[in-house]
Protein backbone atom coordinates (compact mmCIF):
# COMPACT_ATOMS: atom_id res chain seq x y z
CA UNK A 1 0.00 0.00 0.00
CA UNK A 2 1.37 3.40 -0.94
CA UNK A 3 1.90 6.03 1.72
CA UNK A 4 -0.49 8.44 -0.03
CA UNK A 5 -3.37 5.97 -0.03
CA UNK A 6 -2.70 5.09 3.64
CA UNK A 7 -2.97 8.78 4.51
CA UNK A 8 -6.23 9.10 2.57
CA UNK A 9 -7.63 6.03 4.37
CA UNK A 10 -6.59 7.46 7.75
CA UNK A 11 -8.19 10.82 6.87
CA UNK A 12 -11.40 9.06 5.84
CA UNK A 13 -11.44 7.12 9.12
CA UNK A 14 -10.95 10.27 11.23
CA UNK A 15 -13.63 12.02 9.20
CA UNK A 16 -15.98 9.09 9.84
CA UNK A 17 -15.24 9.30 13.56
CA UNK A 18 -16.00 13.02 13.68
CA UNK A 19 -19.29 12.51 11.81
CA UNK A 20 -20.18 9.67 14.18
CA UNK A 21 -19.49 11.89 17.21
CA UNK A 22 -21.70 14.68 15.83
CA UNK A 23 -24.54 12.26 15.07
CA UNK A 24 -24.14 10.51 18.44
CA UNK A 25 -24.30 13.84 20.27
CA UNK A 26 -27.53 14.77 18.52
CA UNK A 27 -29.18 11.39 19.01
CA UNK A 28 -28.24 11.05 22.68
CA UNK A 29 -29.36 14.57 23.57
CA UNK A 30 -32.68 14.19 21.78
CA UNK A 31 -33.47 10.59 22.72
CA UNK A 32 -32.05 10.39 26.24
CA UNK A 33 -32.09 13.87 27.73
CA UNK A 34 -35.16 15.31 26.02
CA UNK A 35 -37.03 12.00 25.67
CA UNK A 36 -36.34 10.40 29.04
CA UNK A 37 -34.49 12.55 31.60
CA UNK A 38 -36.56 15.74 31.51
CA UNK A 39 -39.93 13.89 31.52
CA UNK A 40 -38.74 11.67 34.39
CA UNK A 41 -37.87 14.78 36.40
CA UNK A 42 -41.33 16.22 35.75
CA UNK A 43 -39.99 19.00 33.53
CA UNK A 44 -41.75 18.12 30.29
CA UNK A 45 -42.46 21.80 29.65
CA UNK A 46 -38.72 22.34 29.06
CA UNK A 47 -38.43 19.67 26.34
CA UNK A 48 -39.53 21.94 23.46
CA UNK A 49 -37.41 25.03 24.33
CA UNK A 50 -34.32 22.93 25.16
CA UNK A 51 -34.85 20.84 22.04
CA UNK A 52 -35.25 23.91 19.86
CA UNK A 53 -32.13 25.66 21.15
CA UNK A 54 -29.92 22.56 21.02
CA UNK A 55 -31.10 21.37 17.62
CA UNK A 56 -30.70 24.78 15.95
CA UNK A 57 -27.10 25.02 17.18
CA UNK A 58 -26.44 21.34 16.37
CA UNK A 59 -27.79 21.73 12.82
CA UNK A 60 -25.58 24.81 12.35
CA UNK A 61 -22.58 22.73 13.52
CA UNK A 62 -23.41 19.93 11.06
CA UNK A 63 -23.93 22.49 8.26
CA UNK A 64 -20.57 24.12 9.05
CA UNK A 65 -18.90 20.71 9.05
CA UNK A 66 -20.28 19.85 5.65
CA UNK A 67 -19.36 23.26 4.23
CA UNK A 68 -15.80 23.01 5.59
CA UNK A 69 -15.48 19.56 4.02
CA UNK A 70 -17.10 20.28 0.64
CA UNK A 71 -15.81 23.81 -0.01
CA UNK A 72 -12.71 24.18 -2.14
CA UNK A 73 -10.09 25.41 0.35
CA UNK A 74 -8.63 27.79 -2.21
CA UNK A 75 -6.47 25.84 -4.61
CA UNK A 76 -4.31 28.13 -6.74
CA UNK A 77 -6.65 29.19 -9.58
CA UNK A 78 -5.99 28.81 -13.31
CA UNK A 79 -6.01 32.64 -13.56
CA UNK A 80 -2.77 32.63 -11.55
CA UNK A 81 -1.14 30.07 -13.84
CA UNK A 82 -2.24 32.08 -16.90
CA UNK A 83 -0.87 35.25 -15.30
CA UNK A 84 2.48 33.52 -14.64
CA UNK A 85 2.69 32.41 -18.30
CA UNK A 86 1.74 35.90 -19.53
CA UNK A 87 4.27 37.72 -17.35
CA UNK A 88 7.00 35.15 -17.92
CA UNK A 89 10.42 36.02 -16.52
CA UNK A 90 9.27 39.50 -15.42
CA UNK A 91 7.60 37.93 -12.36
CA UNK A 92 9.89 38.20 -9.35
CA UNK A 93 9.91 34.77 -7.68
CA UNK A 94 11.78 34.43 -4.38
CA UNK A 95 12.71 31.27 -2.47
CA UNK A 96 10.13 30.24 0.14
CA UNK A 97 11.02 31.02 3.75
CA UNK A 98 9.20 30.28 7.03
CA UNK A 99 8.60 34.02 7.51
CA UNK A 100 5.84 36.00 5.80
CA UNK A 101 7.03 37.53 2.53
CA UNK A 102 4.50 40.27 1.68
CA UNK A 103 3.84 40.79 -2.01
CA UNK A 104 6.29 38.10 -3.09
CA UNK A 105 5.57 35.11 -5.27
CA UNK A 106 7.43 32.01 -4.11
CA UNK A 107 8.47 28.87 -5.94
CA UNK A 108 6.87 25.55 -4.99
CA UNK A 109 9.42 22.75 -5.27
CA UNK A 110 6.69 20.07 -5.35
CA UNK A 111 4.51 21.63 -8.08
CA UNK A 112 7.55 23.20 -9.75
CA UNK A 113 5.53 26.38 -10.34
CA UNK A 114 5.46 29.89 -8.88
CA UNK A 115 2.71 30.34 -6.32
CA UNK A 116 1.06 33.50 -4.97
CA UNK A 117 1.83 35.15 -1.68
CA UNK A 118 0.89 33.09 1.41
CA UNK A 119 0.12 29.94 -0.60
CA UNK A 120 1.52 26.70 0.79
CA UNK A 121 1.81 23.17 -0.60
CA UNK A 122 -0.30 20.49 1.09
CA UNK A 123 1.45 17.14 1.21
CA UNK A 124 -1.83 15.25 1.52
CA UNK A 125 -3.80 17.02 -1.24
CA UNK A 126 -0.58 17.35 -3.28
CA UNK A 127 -1.40 20.86 -4.45
CA UNK A 128 -0.82 24.47 -3.39
CA UNK A 129 -3.55 26.15 -1.35
CA UNK A 130 -4.11 29.89 -0.95
CA UNK A 131 -3.65 31.12 2.64
CA UNK A 132 -3.34 27.53 3.82
CA UNK A 133 -3.68 27.00 7.55
CA UNK A 134 -3.41 23.22 7.78
CA UNK A 135 -4.81 19.96 6.43
CA UNK A 136 -7.47 18.86 8.88
CA UNK A 137 -8.05 15.10 9.04
CA UNK A 138 -11.37 15.65 10.85
CA UNK A 139 -12.92 17.37 7.84
CA UNK A 140 -10.62 15.55 5.37
CA UNK A 141 -9.77 18.82 3.64
CA UNK A 142 -7.28 21.65 3.81
CA UNK A 143 -8.28 24.73 5.76
CA UNK A 144 -7.54 27.64 3.48
CA UNK A 145 -8.79 30.91 2.02
CA UNK A 146 -12.27 29.69 0.95
CA UNK A 147 -13.28 27.47 3.88
CA UNK A 148 -11.54 29.03 6.88
CA UNK A 149 -14.80 30.72 7.96
CA UNK A 150 -16.70 27.42 7.93
CA UNK A 151 -13.93 25.73 9.93
CA UNK A 152 -14.11 28.42 12.62
CA UNK A 153 -17.91 28.25 12.65
CA UNK A 154 -17.69 24.47 13.07
CA UNK A 155 -15.58 24.89 16.21
CA UNK A 156 -17.85 27.61 17.56
CA UNK A 157 -21.15 25.82 16.94
CA UNK A 158 -19.78 22.48 18.15
CA UNK A 159 -18.59 24.15 21.34
CA UNK A 160 -21.99 25.77 21.85
CA UNK A 161 -23.81 22.48 21.19
CA UNK A 162 -21.54 20.68 23.66
CA UNK A 163 -22.04 23.43 26.23
CA UNK A 164 -25.80 23.34 25.82
CA UNK A 165 -25.81 19.55 26.12
CA UNK A 166 -23.88 19.67 29.39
Amino acid sequence: MAVGSAVHIASSVTMGISIAVLVFEGLVYNAVFLGRVLPALGKSALVIPFGLVFNVVWILAVWSYLQAHWTDPGFVPMRWHEFVKQVGDDLLVVPAQPAWQPGMATYCRKCELPRPERAKHCKICDTCVLRMDHHCPWINNCVGFNNHKFFLLLGTYSGFAGGIAV
